[in-house]
């Protein structure tokens, strides 16, 4: 028996060039186009994360005190086994949620805060999307 977990690291995702705003922007964005011409079709894991990152949200939303960078941690944390499940495509949701997690975890300038506030946003309106995905069917 071998251990193949020895050299498993995490999906990459976009870098958009060491910006994290435009790395966030660039998942975001193909995660969106992916679902929309229908070459993404959300799988059962990545349905349930984006419920669970939902109530992440509305939690957040309800308690406004509570950092941005720390909501998005705790929404990938809960999510990140069945965003990272091996698939034989992108793991749009994934490099989605962990570009937003970057770009809010990065050095909080004003423009930065601004850009993770918005991104998330966005990931909310993916988010809901993949979950439309369920009443509309294949």
């Amino acid at each position: 028996m071998t251990d193949d977990d020895d050299d498993w690291a995490p999906p990459p995702v976009p870098f958009g060039d060491g910006d994290p705003a435009v790395a966030a922007a660039e998942a975001l964005a193909e995660a969106e186009a992916a679902l929309r011409i229908g070459s993404w079709r959300p799988d059962p894991d990545e349905i349930d994360a984006a419920v669970t990152i939902l109530h992440r949200m509305d939690f957040a939303r309800r308690n406004p005190d509570i950092p941005l960078r720390r909501s998005v941690h705790r929404a990938l944390d809960e999510t990140y086994p069945q965003l990272t499940v091996w698939r034989a495509r992108p793991l749009y949701l994934y490099a989605a949620v962990k570009t937003v997690q970057l770009l809010a975890a990065a050095s909080p300038t004003g423009e930065n805060v601004a850009a993770a506030q918005a991104a998330w946003e966005l990931l909310g309106d993916l988010l809901r999307a993949v979950t439309a995905t369920v009443q509309t069917g294949p």
